[in-house]
């Protein structure tokens, strides 16, 4: 039986001043937040993932704490609402180094409408995808059991 094809991507829970940085899209799902982040190229360590994905989506240069979660999706748990790729996610704390002010990826992505710094308090109210809030605040505040997530 071949392997199968996963997906390996990173997200950076940049926080400054009991803030994080969010993107805001409007596309398919209608609008919502992600955190900074996308795919490892292959051959590319995790880290270096986080730092490249964050400068090219966000402009803002990074230092990485710890691994926050692991998020998984199998599309068949999920009657494949976010695609047939099966996928892995590693989120990591993250902290600006210097300038805090978001710029725009050149080419910019024409479903991301804006950023975001929004207050842990709020964090729990907004649509994040993958819907980590819970998982996430917790990992935040060193109260998460588990950090592998399944079930969001």
């Amino acid at each position: 039986m071949p392997l199968p094809e996963i997906s390996v991507s990173v997200k950076a829970a940049v926080l400054h001043e009991d803030q994080v940085l969010l993107l805001s899209y409007e596309d398919h799902s209608g609008f919502h937040y992600n955190l900074p982040g996308g795919k490892a190229q292959e051959g590319e360590g995790l880290r270096d993932a986080v730092h490249r994905k964050v400068l090219q989506e966000t402009g803002l240069e990074v230092t990485l704490d710890r691994l926050l979660l692991v998020t998984e999706y199998v599309p068949a748990a999920w009657n494949d609402e976010f695609g047939t790729v099966q996928k892995t996610q590693y989120t990591f704390l993250a902290r600006p180094l210097g300038d805090t002010t978001p710029r725009f990826p050149e080419p910019p992505d024409p479903d991301q409408v804006g950023f975001e710094w929004t207050s842990l308090v709020k964090l729990g109210q907004v649509f994040l995808l993958p819907r980590i809030n819970a998982p996430l605040l917790a990992a935040l505040d060193g109260t998460l059991r588990n950090p592998f997530i399944d079930k969001w």
